[in-house]
């Protein structure tokens, strides 16, 4: 018996919670799974499967080894399908999950080069203001902005998102521009509607750090709506940088402050840990991750 042979059967076995459905899924007769799991117990010297006649579940040493032996089955899996995409050219469906606002400015941008370079595979970009379960919606994978991904996914971190105030060259024309984050009391507020943003701006340069009370004179509960507001000169604002990108560079905005800046989050693309990673899910990965770099140079 091959190592390796062993733990891809221990883990469908593991997984399962039955040799008869590990020996389905694996098509192999349920004779040779039992088999192939005791020979790995006494190659390694140790139990590593409580049975019973309803269910078979790992002992302590099992769950360890299964942590490991887990990945590797994945990772061996991964590579053959990576393989194989070589043969072949891309193609197929890739549920793609993602912040509204974001999917408008960033990803929908890059599918016309991605298109270009892979066109058989079919793109369903499934957009939501708020986080929805990756296996829940059956989603490939999902872009994800928040301070630190979940534990509980797969991740990989391809651009910086940073909040900064804003407001229009002509606003601040004619109401001058804050020189501190503490001026900001006294300047009509484009604000969002969240209970934490409508009554304070958490604002930082280096480790230093203040909260700026406000009092909007405008709120909203889209980030849309904030900008729009702003390019129409109704006061400062507070935005991430990646949503004014382009009015920043078409000089519609301008950046209230060089130092001052909201908090940092990152921007991920997650997988769901009980699924692989498919070579087309990469290959997205890789290319946005590429248009987010060109992109953020802008900003």
């Amino acid at each position: 018996m091959e190592l390796f042979q062993g733990m891809e059967i221990f883990v469908a076995v593991a997984e399962t919670g039955s040799f008869t459905r590990a020996a389905e899924k694996l098509r192999l007769s349920k004779s040779t799974v039992s088999e192939t799991v005791r020979e790995l117990e006494a190659r390694l010297g140790v139990r590593l499967l409580e049975r019973t006649t309803r269910k078979v579940t790992p002992t302590e040493a099992g769950r360890t080894f299964l942590a490991r032996a887990a990945r590797a089955v994945e990772e061996a899996a991964a590579a053959r399908a990576e393989v194989e995409a070589l043969r072949s050219e891309p193609s197929g469906p890739l549920r793609i999950g993602a912040p509204d606002t974001f999917s408008d400015l960033a990803i929908v941008p890059a599918l016309k080069s991605f298109f270009a370079l892979y066109p058989k595979i079919q793109i369903e970009l499934v957009e939501s203001p708020r986080y929805v379960s990756l296996v829940e919606e059956g989603l490939d994978l999902a872009i994800r902005i928040a301070p630190e991904p979940a534990p509980n996914l797969v991740v990989r971190r391809i651009g910086t998102s940073q909040v900064v105030v804003v407001a229009s060259p002509a606003y601040l024309k004619a109401a001058g521009r804050p020189k501190h984050p503490h001026d900001i009391a006294g300047h009509r507020i484009i604000a969002f509607g969240h209970q934490k943003w409508a009554s304070e701006w958490p604002l930082q340069k280096g480790d230093e750090a203040i909260a700026v009370p406000i009092t909007p004179s405008f709120t909203t509960s889209t980030g849309a709506a904030m900008r729009a507001a702003a390019v129409e000169g109704l006061g400062l604002t507070a935005l991430p940088s990646w949503m004014v990108t382009k009015e920043l560079g078409e000089k519609k905005l301008l950046m209230v402050f060089d130092d001052w800046k909201g908090p940092e989050r990152g921007i991920y693309a997650v997988y769901p840990t009980n699924r692989l990673t498919t070579p087309k899910a990469k290959l997205f990965v890789d290319h946005f991750a590429r248009a987010m770099k060109e992109w953020q140079k802008t900003e």
